[in-house]
């Protein structure tokens, strides 16, 4: 039995995939470039992300990338509340905020607009802690989740729930298992590393 969850946000809460599909597609065809595919976005998306820009053809040489991480981040923020939850993803936290299990966000979004946005969509009595970046750089999370473990403390196991394979870098950080949501922004597959699920509501099963 798990006594804390801590949860990633952007693919695995929010379900932002196709959202932000269309704002990197929009940031593509203002530069000239050919939109791409679900597909592709999902093959290539990683962290730092950064390296995903690079990846899908960006000239980062050439354009300053917290000029293009600022023009994403107001493409964002313009219709947020058009965003919606994962299917079934509230029913499971709602589920655990009634078995006392505590909860927890490591996010890569700046912890500010992470706070609005977990305000907005009417979470914050779910989580004991939200943990976001200092910044818009979206580097890593490794660092957070070590300190997040410290300050939860060495009782208790831990899970930590994502959509890529750096969440489960961050659960290795803070010595959690790790369960990788298949619908979110990197396309994932079983690994003897982490457990995969399609639904949300598979996780219900894991409170044993």
């Amino acid at each position: 039995m798990y006594s804390s969850i801590v949860w990633d946000w952007n693919g695995t809460i929010l379900n932002d995939v196709e959202y932000n599909l269309c704002i990197v597609n929009t940031l593509m065809q203002n530069r000239g470039m050919k939109p791409i595919k679900l597909e592709v976005y999902r093959s290539a998306f990683k962290m730092p992300i950064r390296n995903f820009y690079t990846d899908i053809g960006f000239d980062l040489e050439k354009e300053d990338f917290e000029k293009l991480a600022s023009e994403y981040n107001r493409m964002y923020k313009a219709d947020f509340s058009s965003i919606p939850l994962t299917e079934g993803v509230l029913e499971v936290l709602e589920y655990f905020y009634q078995k006392g299990v505590k909860q927890y966000i490591v996010s890569a979004s700046e912890q500010k607009s992470l706070d609005a946005q977990v305000k907005e969509k009417g979470l914050e009595k779910y989580f004991t802690q939200t943990v976001g970046n200092d910044d818009y750089s979206v580097v890593s999370k490794t660092d957070k989740a070590r300190d997040l473990k410290k300050r939860i403390g060495s009782s208790g196991k831990i899970l930590f729930v994502g959509d890529m394979d750096h969440d489960y870098e961050a659960a290795l950080a803070m010595g959690a298992d790790c369960v990788l949501y298949t619908g979110g922004h990197q396309k994932v597959t079983d690994d003897t590393r982490w457990k995969t699920i399609g639904r949300m509501k598979k996780l219900f099963a894991l409170h044993i």
